[in-house]
């Protein structure tokens, strides 16, 4: 059985920034915690309007280059004008990502959180 711990300390420094145009950024070493804490922040905001994508998934391997991963969150999102909240883990997976990146942030009401 697989316990994950609450990373309150971490959440607590976090939430003030919830909402806010910065792009969040964690990086740390490898097998240090940050797609746990990237799950808790998304399960903690708990909003339909959420897309999270891990790009260690073989599954989303198609979407590792920018012009895909750019292509597939501006189909999720369409014409809304909503909110949305943007997760990916292990950015760094992805060809070019922070043209990706940059172009959700102003494309978008994006609230965008990343792993490296």
């Amino acid at each position: 059985m697989i316990v994950i711990i609450k990373r309150e300390t971490y959440l607590s420094k976090i939430r003030p920034l919830i909402g806010k145009d910065i792009i969040k950024v964690f990086t740390g070493v490898r097998r240090s915690g940050k797609s746990v804490l990237l799950q808790q922040i998304s399960e903690e905001i708990n909003s339909p309007n959420s897309i999270f994508l891990n790009f260690e998934d073989l599954w989303n391997q198609s979407l590792c280059e920018y012009n895909a991963l750019h292509d597939f969150v501006c189909k999720k999102i369409g014409n809304s004008k909503e909110k949305f909240y943007l997760f990916f883990d292990e950015i760094q997976e992805v060809e070019g990502w922070e043209r990706a990146i940059n172009s959700l942030r102003v494309k978008f009401q994006a609230d965008i959180y990343i792993t490296r």
